[in-house]
């Protein structure tokens, strides 16, 4: 069953064309992370299946029901949202931003049940968030932030999640730590999971399958393996690509493309003795 389904998507500003008729189906339970070069489309497609962006054309069904004809409060029982910038308000405590996930349940101006209260710290525990809960948001670091903002999201009780470039700006541990944390919410809760990423490699080691987008269309989708050593991809980003097998983890490597002149330059030394090209070991 597909927990996102995509029709003949297109969206427009003006007279450019963001996303162009892209059909896409979402297994539930799954992850998918769309890939492609700067301007491919990434963030408008998940935009528009999280409902903040608005469609030109087509229809984005969430379990078999029209995202385009729920209000805000029912799209966010359904599909929960982590944007690249997220802003997170100061003066509040962890758990009291954890807690906002819970607003689309009990409406703006109801406080939290008993049942809120415990979907909130059962959040906080699985994300290990619990010692930070009345820590001011402000004095997290970034990738405690990142977690904080994902907990959020789960908070809202939804089974399925969208997130654009989670991992941004964070140092590679904390890439790791949080990409390994939601896998294991799609693994351990049956999540189902839309993200963007730029990192190539990260992208087919951790999601299920790979969406390929190339000015606003689909290029390719499908298992992350292939995908990754699909001929399209090094074509989509207009250069050489390597993909190297590393203890089972395909590790894609760019491959500077050098011209003769520059490869002819590189084999002088400084003072004019001509030395032999040979591949530096760090």
């Amino acid at each position: 069953m597909a927990a996102i389904s995509i029709r003949n998507l297109s969206v427009c500003i003006g007279d450019a064309v963001l996303i162009d008729d892209v059909t896409l189906d979402i297994a539930a339970g799954s992850w998918c992370t769309v890939i492609g070069p700067n301007g491919a489309g990434k963030t408008t497609l998940v935009e528009s299946a999280a409902g903040i962006r608005t469609p030109t054309q087509g229809f984005i069904f969430i379990d078999d029901e029209d995202l385009g004809s729920m209000n805000e409060r029912q799209r966010a029982k359904r599909i929960a949202l982590v944007p690249q910038h997220p802003t997170v308000p100061a003066g509040m405590t962890v758990r009291e931003y954890v807690g906002l996930g819970r607003t689309a349940h009990h409406g703006i101006l109801r406080a939290m049940s008993a049942r809120d209260r415990s979907l909130v710290e059962d959040v906080l525990a699985r994300l290990d968030l619990s010692h930070f809960a009345l820590r001011d948001v402000a004095s997290l670091s970034g990738g405690e932030r990142q977690r904080m903002v994902l907990a959020r999201a789960l908070a809202q009780s939804t089974m399925t999640i969208v997130l654009d470039e989670p991992i941004s700006g964070l140092d590679l541990r904390h890439q790791i730590d949080f990409l390994e944390l939601l896998r294991r919410e799609v693994d351990d809760c049956g999540l189902t999971v839309l993200s963007t990423l730029h990192d190539l490699t990260l992208a087919g080691q951790f999601a299920d399958r790979l969406v390929l987008l190339s000015d606003g269309k689909l290029v390719c989708e499908g298992p992350s393996h292939d995908v990754i050593r699909s001929p399209e991809l090094a074509a989509s980003y207009a250069m050489t690509l390597r993909v190297v097998d590393i203890d089972g983890a395909d590790v894609v490597v760019p491959v500077r493309n050098l011209s003769m002149e520059t490869l002819k330059d590189q084999s002088q030394s400084f003072d004019g003795v001509p030395q032999t090209l040979s591949p530096r070991l760090y």
